[in-house]
């Protein structure tokens, strides 16, 4: 039997997907900024009784800075614990799958909300990227929009639940039979806005 676990935790809504074997269940949830508290109860919740991951498969970015750092650090810790492979995907290639499980390659831009009002964009034709990912501003989204926040200007939601499902449907046949390489890292379009605490400041 072998089973996989999609991670997808770029939104502040998260998805788990599991397929043991081919028989596939989900969930999609509300986590805020909470990713750290309710992932991996999540997780365990799914799981139940079932005694092995053999793989886990993590959407990287670009989306919440925390979130993808929660969603990957997670991945890679059970990955130690269970002696699993972890794998990556680009939020915005899950975004592309999902459209194509729909029928639809494009063209279109896959998007993602970037913070700041920007939104993540990268074009898609014939199912595959046909340009860079950039920064694009909520004004010029347009009705070729698909990802999350798409409907609001005319394009097509594609909700966590849906990318994280395409993507294990696309990663789960080529990583059971050995065609990718075990690795996961962080897409970040910019650095992460942290700025020195009150207590640090007033201490220097």
């Amino acid at each position: 039997m072998s089973t996989i676990l999609c991670i997808d935790t770029a939104s502040d809504r998260f998805a788990l997907v599991l397929d043991r074997d081919g028989l596939v269940t989900a969930l999609e949830a509300e986590a805020g900024r909470d990713h750290s508290k309710l992932l991996l109860p999540a997780i365990a919740s799914l799981l139940g009784d079932e005694a092995k991951l053999d793989a886990i498969l993590v959407v990287t970015g670009p989306g919440a800075y925390a979130g993808v750092r929660v969603g990957i650090a997670t991945a890679e810790g059970l990955g130690l614990a269970h002696g699993a492979g972890v794998f990556g995907i680009g939020t915005l290639e899950a975004v592309a799958l999902a459209r194509r499980d729909e029928g639809e390659t494009g063209p279109f831009a896959a998007i993602h909300p970037a913070g700041r009002g920007e939104f993540a964009i990268q074009r898609f034709e014939a199912g595959a990227p046909a340009g860079p990912v950039m920064i694009t501003a909520l004004a010029d989204l347009t009705q070729d929009s698909r990802g999350e926040g798409a409907a609001q200007h005319g394009g097509i939601e594609v909700t966590p639940r849906q990318r994280a499902m395409a993507a294990l449907r696309d990663r789960a046949p080529k990583i059971r039979s050995g065609e990718l390489t075990a690795g996961a890292e962080a897409f970040y379009l910019r650095e992460p806005n942290i700025t020195v605490s009150r207590r640090q400041r007033a201490a220097s």
